[in-house]
């Protein structure tokens, strides 16, 4: 019996030629800011990726029953670090790099929150800078590539690590305890602030503590208010924190991006130990439950880690293309695309294959995407047959229409059927998809 393990998922055309389409989306932006593609292993070794994510992180990553402690990659990040360490000398800096390949989390698949075992990532990181515009950057094309794709209402929420950091040494936490308090908090938007405080508590730590904390982080005003208030904290981390969020706002509206889409957010953790700097994700306020659309932040103690250099400034983001995927679905935003086909042409004969043959390989040598009918069945079911797969048109050569280089050209929206030369139907056709 055919079966499918849950939270894994097939793609029937209709939404793969979303899928194709949005990453060429993606892949277009992300070239025009100067990025070049890698590639790495879905399998890596376990050492690699254990203890870069966090303890819960750790826990759900697949690994491999096979005797050299094997396991599926959990993200794009910590294979880059690798990457980095193994080639550093090949790469020149700053390295601006693209990955855009799928990877898998052994966690509840919630398809609502476009949640799911396995889906893709789309990241774009800059490596060996430690200015903030690379931040800036980052940012800039997250935005470009949501507007590009239509999404108008995002916004783009932006904390700091050293902020965060420095509230939690203020509100009376031990250093040792930073991860585990944050990885709380990082759960604010999916358990809620009670549940935060709930989990707070169930691990431990003391009241006044977390009262603390929380008064600091459940604050909310405009960014350069919040920012000043922040900067009056007492905390040397925070400060530079704080110094460091301005300048990326300020070459951010450089890049012509403004507070409009901006919101400085002092609970957004980002839940993943390998952040040191600035972190980012971006939301959709009318779908609240969809999660984050993007995410990441700077990690410049990561690659470290694999090369034994120290630290490596990095910096970068991941663009969820699932999540997305399943935002735009919800906002009823794909067009009713079942095929790639413009043209369908017709067989009205077995004698006059030929012909339609030939008409087929002239829409093809014109970009016209074309399929033919393989058999002269009967019209209706012809039509029929390009109706089920949103085929808009469909051209069809008789015996007449063959003598005299004709065709009848019907547009399957409308009804309307008309016969022209074939060179007028090549043209008609080019000029009436191209407008689309």
């Amino acid at each position: 019996m055919a079966r499918l393990y849950r939270g894994m998922r097939d793609f029937l055309p209709r939404q793969m030629i979303s899928r194709e389409e949005i990453q060429e989306k993606i892949r277009k932006i992300f070239r025009r800011w100067g990025y070049v593609p890698i590639e790495t292993p879905a399998i890596e070794l376990l050492d690699t990726l254990h203890g870069k994510y966090g303890s819960d992180a750790d826990k759900l990553i697949y690994k491999l029953e096979h005797s050299d402690g094997l396991g599926l990659r959990y993200d794009l990040t910590v294979p880059l670090a690798r990457v980095i360490a193994l080639y550093d000398q090949q790469l020149p800096k700053p390295f601006r790099r693209y990955q855009i390949q799928p990877v898998w989390r052994a966690e509840r698949a919630q398809k609502q929150k476009g949640r799911f075992r396995e889906f893709v990532q789309c990241d774009v990181d800059i490596i060996g800078t430690e200015s903030p515009i690379a931040d800036a950057e980052i940012l800039a094309i997250s935005a470009e590539i949501l507007t590009d794709l239509g999404l108008r209402d995002f916004k783009i929420l932006i904390n700091h690590r050293q902020i965060l950091r420095g509230l939690v040494h203020i509100s009376g936490f031990a250093s040792d305890d930073e991860f585990s308090v944050l990885r709380s908090i990082d759960k604010w938007d999916k358990i809620g602030k009670d549940g935060v405080r709930e989990e707070l508590a169930k691990k431990g730590f003391e009241r006044k503590s977390i009262d603390k904390i929380f008064e600091l982080i459940s604050v909310d005003d405009t960014n350069w208010n919040l920012l000043s208030d922040m900067s009056k904290i007492g905390d040397e981390r925070v400060k530079a924190g704080v110094d460091n969020i301005r300048r990326i706002l300020e070459y951010l509206a450089s890049l012509g991006f403004g507070q409009d889409i901006v919101e400085f957010s002092p609970r957004m953790a980002r839940g993943l130990d390998y952040y040191t700097g600035a972190i980012f994700e971006t939301i959709l306020p009318e779908l609240p439950d969809m999660g984050s659309l993007t995410g990441g932040g700077r990690y410049d103690e990561l690659i470290g880690l694999f090369s034994g250099k120290g630290k490596i400034p990095a910096c970068g983001t991941t663009i969820g293309l699932d999540r997305i995927l399943s935002a735009m679905e919800e906002l009823k935003m794909f067009p009713d695309s079942h095929t790639y086909t413009k043209v369908l042409v017709a067989q009205f004969s077995a004698q006059l294959s030929s012909s339609a043959l030939i008409f087929s390989q002239k829409l093809r040598s014109v970009n016209i995407p074309t399929e033919m009918f393989p058999e002269p069945k009967k019209l209706a079911k012809q039509f029929a047959y390009a109706n089920k797969w949103n085929i808009p048109f469909v051209v069809l050569i008789g015996e007449d229409e063959a003598k005299q280089e004709l065709c009848v050209l019907k547009d399957m929206k409308t009804g309307r059927q008309r016969t022209v030369s074939q060179n007028q139907a090549i043209r008609i056709l080019a000029e009436t998809l191209n407008s689309k």
